[in-house]
């Protein structure tokens, strides 16, 4: 491959990380073509991009960028055999959760490794945030959490007017009016 070529794919993939700075490194190798393009949709619908790459053009990306600079990025065997890299935003969780469940089914899938938010994270650390609830289901919580003491405060002075309102019409009725 010409040196160009490699410079450019080094360049888009150091963008790729610096938009996208969390990242899933995936063995594809056994996998069909059909089963890497299902796999690519729902990536696409997490807003996520995976991409086949190439080991040393990948670590050369990381060096290079701005986000991963300065951090001690050695995933050591993982970067051995065929590479894909599944790229995500604070979506990590719910990319890693597409991989769990793919891999249920297809064992061709195996997670080497991941990055996210400034910690490099092994297999078994990709598969523990599989189960951590979605960004959206984090702030639905958190919403709940915050809504539930202000709807009660709203329902006792409800109540408590309710009971006033209720108390000055039993005295109008006992007094006759």
């Amino acid at each position: 491959m010409a040196t160009a070529e490699k410079k450019e794919q080094v360049l888009d993939l150091k963008n790729k990380l610096e938009t996208r700075s969390n990242f899933i490194l995936a063995s594809y190798s056994g996998l069909t073509v059909e089963d890497m393009e299902g796999l690519r949709r729902q990536f696409r619908k997490a807003s996520s991009e995976m991409k086949v790459v190439k080991n040393n053009l990948f670590l050369r990306a990381l060096k290079e960028s701005g986000k991963h600079s300065g951090k001690n990025i050695d995933f050591g065997d993982e970067y051995k055999g065929p590479i894909a890299a599944i790229f995500a935003d604070a979506n990590l969780p719910e990319i890693a959760k597409i991989c769990k469940d793919f891999a249920k089914t297809n064992e061709n899938l195996k997670v080497k490794a991941g990055y996210m938010d400034g910690e490099v994270l092994n297999s078994k650390g990709v598969q523990a945030i599989a189960g951590l609830p979605s960004r959206e289901e984090l702030l639905s919580q958190i919403a709940r959490g915050i809504n539930a003491p202000a709807t009660t405060i709203a329902s006792g002075i409800n109540q408590i007017i309710a009971g006033l309102a209720r108390g000055i019409q039993a005295v109008a009725e006992k007094n006759g009016k």
